[in-house]
């Protein structure tokens, strides 16, 4: 708002309160100009603030006549004192409680200085996290301490984001790991061996997350595991191979999936670790309870039995979390395209619709056409804006270099306007002239013959031109071409 003094003011809201005031106030706007040199830079709002109504003393009073002051003087003669105290009283009162109210109505003014002084509830925190993507609660996760802890605190929360962002179609994870760890596989970065930041493939059948290189070295095929399967006293313990994960390689070492291979030109593969873990545990079983051999046989039977449903399990959740990324990654190339096919359907109809138009053929001819339809994005009216200057641009460079290039071509082949009529230029025709001029090949004319000239006249061909004065002319060699090497001629 401007006042008739054109400075710019706002009048607060009045918080609203259960009862009036006791007393009338005013609103009091500060109306003056900025002080400084050049105060029309920056015009800030002026704040307003509220004073109760009351009598200044020293102020103007109202002009009356005398016989109405007398009167009003002599009415309230008697009892002003009094009822001046009580109403002072009153008023001060209210006036505390009005302040009170107003005090507490106050919105609350957030400082980067100052924290708040009561934080968001925690079942907000919760359902707020759980319509995050697993990967944003990972990041959350390392970034910040608090998250930190309330997503140890809540490790079902990392369930309500899967559910939420992928559906039921995602696997849930095998007993052996927890939703942070299935989290953690799926969507987190670099190897955990090396530590390379660029690793994002997980080999679900040892559910680890490896590079290329330590793939090799932390796995190794059924021959080499064979020899590590051995207890202390160096027997071969190979009968519990079947309680090891395993994988597949090909004949070329890339690993292709969860095993044992069915074939001979796959590789079953182990991974070190728990080939190391597993004769570990089995060799420290098997020392305890060496005394008594039937209760040797009784735990094996029972350890076996755990061993293999994990496995199995395993085995089936490496199967169908490999078959969902193979349709997530299909189902996203797919979707890819349509977007990229969307995208330059958009642009050839807008392109169209230009004055003048841009046919396909010339936006196929501009590099940030091609760049554009190349994003698997949706098309929209803002990547249209951003397209259309260049292709503007790249289309009139294209149209200025064709018309440079048909140029010479024009001046060479186009008729004398000289008037004149030279026999040794008018007389050869252009398909003999491709050598020299970049037109039509073809044999020269014939000798004796006439060719029409610019000058509407026939001329004949000039048989007797000298062959000397043709090279120096056109820097070529009249007569029959020279022989071929190694031939003779009769």
């Amino acid at each position: 708002m401007v006042n008739a003094k054109h400075v710019a003011f706002q009048v607060n809201k009045q918080t609203p309160i259960a009862q009036g005031p006791a007393q009338a106030y005013a609103t009091v706007i500060n109306c003056r100009k900025q002080a400084g040199k050049r105060p029309g830079l920056a015009q800030k709002e002026l704040r307003s603030h509220h004073v109760p109504l009351s009598n200044i003393p020293g102020a103007l009073k109202r002009k009356r006549d005398d016989h109405g002051d007398g009167e009003l003087a002599q009415s309230t003669t008697g009892t002003w004192p009094q009822a001046n105290s009580i109403t002072l009283r009153s008023t001060t009162l209210d006036r505390s409680l009005l302040t009170q109210h107003w005090q507490q109505c106050k919105p609350m003014r957030l400082r980067i200085s100052k924290s708040l002084s009561k934080g968001v509830d925690l079942d907000c925190w919760f359902t707020i996290l759980s319509f995050l993507d697993p990967a944003q609660l990972l990041e959350v996760r390392e970034k910040i301490a608090s998250c930190y802890r309330f997503l140890r605190d809540n490790p079902m929360l990392w369930k309500h984001s899967r559910n939420y962002y992928y559906g039921k179609d995602m696997p849930d994870p095998p007993s052996e790991l927890t939703e942070f760890q299935y989290a953690h596989l799926r969507h987190g970065h670099g190897c955990m061996s090396c530590g390379a930041k660029n690793t994002r493939k997980t080999y679900w059948a040892f559910l680890r997350r490896w590079c290329k290189t330590c793939l090799q070295s932390k796995t190794l095929k059924e021959h080499d595991a064979l020899a590590l399967l051995r207890d202390e006293k160096g027997e071969d313990i190979s009968f519990i191979k079947a309680c090891l994960p395993s994988g597949i390689f090909d004949s070329w070492g890339n690993f292709v999936g969860v095993g044992p291979a069915t074939t001979h030109s796959l590789k079953t593969i182990y991974s070190l670790p728990d080939v190391q873990k597993l004769v570990a545990e089995y060799n420290t079983e098997a020392r305890t309870r060496s005394a008594d051999q039937t209760e040797l046989h009784t735990w094996y039977v029972t350890w076996h039995a755990n061993k293999m449903s994990i496995i199995e399990e395993r085995k089936a959740f490496a199967k169908k979390m490999e078959l969902w990324e193979e349709t997530t990654r299909s189902t996203k190339t797919f979707d890819y395209q349509a977007r990229k096919s969307a995208r330059k359907l958009y642009f050839e109809q807008k392109a169209k619709q230009l004055t003048p138009p841009i046919d396909l053929r010339q936006l196929e001819a501009c590099p940030s056409y091609r760049r554009a339809i190349a994003i698997p994005k949706d098309p929209n009216i803002t990547s249209w804006n951003q397209l259309r200057p260049k292709v503007e641009k790249e289309t009139a460079e294209l149209a200025l270099q064709q018309q440079e290039q048909q140029a010479p071509e024009v001046s060479a082949v186009g008729p004398s306007t000289s008037g004149d009529s030279t026999p040794h230029n008018s007389n050869l025709e252009q398909t003999y002239m491709q050598p020299l001029f970049g037109i039509r090949l073809g044999p020269p004319p014939q000798m004796g013959t006439s060719v029409p000239s610019g000058s509407g006249n026939s001329t004949p061909f000039n048989s007797n031109l000298d062959p000397a004065y043709m090279q120096s002319l056109f820097g070529i060699r009249l007569g029959p071409p020279p022989p071929p090497p190694h031939t003779y001629m009769f």
